[in-house]
């Protein structure tokens, strides 16, 4: 079934069933869909995590939101070789949808960032493309991480994917898929089911700081009483709210942030005795900075960036340096996916023998160290960059003919040049050899 037609299916609506979220399994696997669909299984520190449930830990929607926001706003254009090196092919069907619509309902940023967060997520970002009748490509369109998997049947590999209960298989060539780390090379592995446990205990300090409070900021512990509970002091603790003989002497009653700060009442001589430690003799704050560089090392994003200063950086005592690191290390590994996949299935089999290609232009998040790029550009400019080359990369106008002449330094010469000089020029007023016998004396 074609692309339109998948799209009728949607609009026209279907049954749920268990197929839409994914190939049958056994219910005892943590990423088996019933458990997906309920929030994901259980963690030691007993909470449950899935790819649903782990951005509402502040530090990993933080590592999504530093890794996305770079690789859907770099400029994306679609290059081809010309006379003085590439140059933008405006007459490619997807070049502007490429970087401003890659469909009718969202921007190039949209589409990015979110097929990205699906990669941080589940591991597997997908992107169905649309074709027209000669094969080129005329837009994209995300496929849910959660409902389309890699399949490998046959010796032949197609992605299966479902919408709205209904099941389609779409040829490999028509699916940009983006992921990191696999185990097979073409099913990425999920880091939050690599790492359910160390989010399960962010999660958990996070409802236990929650709880913490509600509790007027107490730990808990037992009520001692001298002799034995009368049966109305018995129900005043225990019972419920409508048979309680006095329902403001309950111990609910005078709990939570409302009743915070006034005075508690505890009945027939009881005594108070805290049994568990408070948060700051477990350390609590220590805690949870330890797990917000645990997470941080998953996603390799520096702690800096996530506005935890409690460590120090190995890139470099200066924010442009680790600014850079940053770059190199975690964002270009993504940016390099995201090419190679469109650069092979984006275009047809002609297009890419004529050397259409994609390019993402990470100049333009690089652009801070202004000390940095005005020393690239001078050392560039006297190696033979003209000055419409350096303009352009700094999206300013050129200056016509003349800056696209190239200038290049007295002092830079070729090795042949340097081992076997030119012979010099002969002295005005003296016959070649007079100079040679003059240079000689000299």
């Amino acid at each position: 079934m074609g692309f339109r037609q998948r799209l009728a299916s949607m609009v026209l609506g279907s049954e749920l069933t268990a197929s839409s979220f994914g190939s049958s399994q056994a219910v005892s696997q943590p990423d088996h869909w019933l458990v997906r669909m309920v929030g994901g299984g259980k963690t030691n520190a007993g909470v449950r995590v899935s790819e649903y449930t782990a951005r509402h830990l502040p530090v990993v929607y933080a590592c999504i939101n530093r890794i996305g926001n770079p690789v859907a706003s770099f400029p994306l254009n679609i290059l081809r070789p010309g006379d003085n090196g590439a140059e933008e092919a405006t007459d490619h069907p997807m070049s502007a949808r490429l970087k401003l619509r890659p469909n009718d309902f969202m921007s190039s940023r949209a589409l990015r960032k979110t097929v990205q967060g699906h990669a941080l997520l589940w591991g597997n970002g997908y992107l169905e493309i649309e074709r027209n009748q000669a094969g080129q490509a005329i837009g994209l369109w995300p496929l849910l991480p959660d409902k389309t998997e890699p399949k490998k049947e046959n010796g032949d590999l197609f992605f299966r994917t479902n919408i709205d209960g209904k099941t389609f298989d779409i040829d490999q060539i028509d699916v940009i898929h983006i992921m990191d780390q696999s185990q097979d090379g073409y099913r990425g592995l999920s880091p939050i089911a690599m790492a359910r446990q160390a989010i399960g205990m962010g999660l958990a300090m996070e409802e236990f700081g929650g709880k913490f409070f509600a509790n007027d900021a107490k730990s808990g512990g037992f009520l001692m009483h001298p002799g034995k509970l009368s049966d109305t002091a018995k129900g005043n603790l225990g019972a419920p709210k409508d048979k309680r003989t006095d329902p403001g002497s309950s111990l609910e009653k005078q709990g939570g942030l409302d009743n915070a700060h006034r005075v508690k009442v505890l009945e027939e001589g009881m005594k108070w005795i805290q049994t568990t430690i408070p948060p700051e003799d477990a350390q609590f704050l220590g805690s949870r900075e330890f797990q917000i560089a645990e997470i941080a090392r998953i996603y390799d994003v520096p702690l800096i960036l996530l506005q935890s200063q409690e460590k120090t950086t190995s890139w470099g005592s200066g924010i442009e340096q680790l600014r850079l690191g940053f770059f190199q290390q975690t964002i270009a590994p993504w940016i390099d996916c995201w090419e190679q996949e469109l650069n092979w299935k984006l275009f047809t089999e002609a297009e890419r023998l004529a050397g259409y290609h994609v390019k993402f232009n990470m100049n333009a998040l690089l652009r801070g160290d202004m000390a940095g790029r005005s020393a690239f550009y001078k050392t560039m400019f006297e190696l033979g960059m003209t000055l419409n080359q350096i303009l352009a990369l700094e999206d300013m106008n050129g200056i016509g003919d003349q800056g696209d002449v190239p200038f290049v330094s007295n002092n830079v010469q070729t090795l042949e040049r340097a081992i076997n000089p030119p012979a010099p020029a002969p002295a005005k007023g003296l016959p070649a050899s007079d100079a040679a016998i003059e240079e000689e004396a000299a």
